[in-house]
């Protein structure tokens, strides 16, 4: 055998060799992308229908809550006394507001079938593009009919006790929900939505080293709990911070 011929041999010898490590490169590659879980995504919105801003935005704001959290209904409430300036202050500052529902409490906490009842509530709602209208409809309730008269309203407040599926089929109706909303609800057609919505910020939130409902993740700003006590300045301390992570 010739240089000439040893040449080739030695140059085609690589070149199998490289083709050989792409082809391993590519099926790990593939192996990864086909053996992940779905809805593993646990940065990007989960649902454009529970969010306020352009979702597009360059900077996204998570608050997950439980609608029987309290501290999470006086976070929103809060938001909410200040609606026009909110969502002028995610149009100005390029932010999406993005919320998601969990039965949190239910499956780590003390509040048990009406985080379940009121998270698949809200989902049933969603799917008649109606979020928010029932959201807020929900925390105007919950502060009429309980936390304003000292139930249900802190950790060491009364427990709410009398809530039935009919409360949060009101709720619906008073929004202007169909009787679609009524099936999705006694059929618990979003119950696994709840479950793995809960399931899912579990574990961001261990991963993360949080714990406790209201949970906030904004740019690299991570914070949990909010007080009874606070208003719009606190809910504006953590747009600030997040803005400024």
């Amino acid at each position: 055998m010739n240089q000439e011929e040893t040449v080739k041999i030695g140059g085609a010898g690589a070149l199998i060799r490289f083709i050989i490590l792409v082809l391993i490169f590519v099926g790990i590659i593939m192996v990864v992308v086909f053996s992940a879980p779905k809805n593993e995504d646990l940065s990007g919105i989960w649902d454009e229908r529970t969010i306020l801003g352009n979702k597009d935005a360059k900077n996204h704001y998570v608050m997950t809550t439980d609608i029987m959290c309290p501290y999470c209904d006086y976070f929103s409430r809060a938001i909410m006394s200040e609606q026009e300036e909110f969502e002028k202050y995610l149009a100005d500052n390029d932010i999406v507001y993005e919320m998601r529902i969990t039965d949190f409490l239910n499956e780590y906490g003390e509040a048990g079938v009406y985080s379940e009842n009121s998270a698949e509530a809200a989902l049933c709602a969603t799917e008649e593009n109606k979020f928010w209208d029932f959201y807020h409809a929900t925390m105007t309730a919950l502060d009429r009919d309980y936390h304003s008269k000292g139930v249900g309203n802190s950790k060491t407040a009364p427990h709410i006790t009398d809530i039935t599926d009919e409360y949060w089929l009101n709720i619906g109706y008073s929004v202007g929900l169909s009787d679609r909303f009524t099936d999705c609800y006694k059929n618990h057609e979003q119950l696994e939505h709840v479950r793995e919505n809960t399931a899912k910020t579990a574990k961001i939130m261990q991963k993360s080293g949080q714990s406790g409902m209201p949970y906030f993740k904004f740019n690299q700003f991570e914070t949990t709990g909010f007080d009874t006590s606070w208003g719009w300045d606190y809910v504006k301390k953590y747009l600030d911070a997040g803005l400024n992570s």
